[in-house]
C-alpha cells in the first residue's frame, strides 16, 4: 500500500511542535513540588506593619499570595524598647496567613508597632500545620515540643501565649538539628498569679533538597540593653523558616525581632532587656534553609 509521505511528515512536525511547546511550559515555570515531593519553588517574604501608637495590644494578619502557602513565620516590634513582647506568631490552620501580636508589659507610654512576616511559596506535598498546647496553670516556665509526623521535615514554626496578658515572654522558638520538630518555651516576667499556656506550631512537609538548620549566637555580656545576631543560609539556599532562643534571660528579656531578611538569605533575632537586668545573656538566631 502506498504511504502518503507528506501526511507522515506533517504529523511528525506537529508532534515535535507539541513536544517543544510542552517542554517550554515546563521549564519556564517554577519548580513544582507535586512532581516529586522534593522540589520547592523559591519562597517570598510578605510583611504587614500595624499603626504606630501607644495602644497596649496590636495584631496584624499577613496573607500569602493566592495559591501559595506559609512555610515560615516571624515578627518584629519597633519602638518597644523591651517593654513590648511578641505574644502570637501563629500560622493559620490552612497555612494561608500568619497572625502576629505584640502586647505591652504593664503601662508603656511610648509609641510602637508590630510587623508580621510570612514566608510563602508554592505548596509542597504533605505541607501541614502541627500544634501542641501545654497545660493551663501558673507554672513557669512552660515548654512544648511540636513534632512533625514521621517522614516529614520542619520548614517553619510559631508560638502563641494564651492568658499571659503581657506577663509572659516567649523565650525559645527553637527548631531541632534534625528538623523533625521545634521546642517552644515561655517564661513569666517576675511573679504572675494568672493561669496561662503556650501553644507551639510546626509547619511540616516532604523534605526538600539541601535542607539544613543554620545557627548564630550573639556575644554574652551585661549590662546590655539589646543584642542582635543573624544566621545565614548556605549559597544556593533560602530561608524557609526562622527561629530564636534567649539564653540566660529567665523572663527578663523579650524577643524583640524574629525576622526573615529581604531576599531570604538569612534570619535575624534580637533580644531586648525588660528594664534593668544584671545577668549575662545571649540571643540565638535560627534559619531553616532549603534549595
Amino acid at each position: 500500500m502506498a504511504v502518503n509521505n507528506t501526511r507522515v511528515r506533517r504529523r511528525t512536525v506537529s508532534t515535535l511542535a507539541l513536544i517543544m511547546v510542552a517542554g517550554a511550559v515546563s521549564t519556564a515555570g517554577p519548580a513544582r513540588a507535586a512532581d516529586s515531593g522534593t522540589r520547592v519553588a523559591a519562597p517570598v517574604r510578605v510583611s504587614v506593619t500595624s499603626a504606630t501608637n501607644s495602644i497596649a495590644s496590636k495584631s496584624v494578619v499577613v496573607n500569602c499570595p493566592a495559591g501559595q502557602r506559609v512555610y515560615g513565620a516571624g515578627g518584629e516590634i519597633t519602638g518597644g524598647g523591651g517593654n513590648v513582647s511578641l505574644d502570637d506568631i501563629t500560622p493559620s490552620l490552612t497555612l494561608t496567613n500568619v497572625l502576629v501580636t505584640g502586647v505591652e508589659n504593664g503601662a508603656f507610654a511610648g509609641n510602637w508597632n508590630v510587623t508580621g512576616y510570612a514566608i510563602c511559596g508554592v505548596n509542597t506535598l504533605n505541607l501541614q500545620r502541627v500544634h501542641f498546647t501545654s497545660p493551663t496553670n501558673s507554672v513557669s516556665p512552660k515548654s512544648v515540643f511540636a513534632g512533625c509526623p514521621a517522614g516529614l521535615r520542619l520548614y517553619g514554626l510559631g508560638a502563641e501565649l494564651n492568658g499571659a496578658g503581657g506577663n509572659v515572654f516567649l523565650d525559645d522558638l527553637t527548631p531541632n538539628a534534625a528538623l523533625t520538630g521545634a521546642t517552644l518555651t515561655g517564661y513569666e516576667n517576675g511573679a504572675f498569679a494568672g493561669n496561662w499556656n503556650i501553644t507551639g506550631y510546626a509547619i511540616c512537609g516532604n523534605a526538600s533538597a539541601n535542607m539544613v538548620r543554620r545557627v548564630a549566637t550573639s556575644a554574652a555580656g551585661s549590662p546590655v540593653a539589646a543584642s542582635v545576631t543573624t544566621a545565614t543560609c548556605p549559597a544556593g539556599t533560602r530561608a524557609h523558616g526562622v527561629g530564636a532562643e534567649l539564653n540566660g534571660a529567665v523572663g527578663a528579656v523579650v524577643i524583640d525581632d524574629l525576622r526573615p531578611n529581604i531576599g531570604l538569605p538569612s534570619a535575624t533575632a534580637t533580644g531586648a532587656e525588660n528594664g534593668a537586668f544584671a545577668g549575662n545573656w545571649t540571643v540565638t538566631a535560627y534559619a531553616i534553609c532549603s534549595a
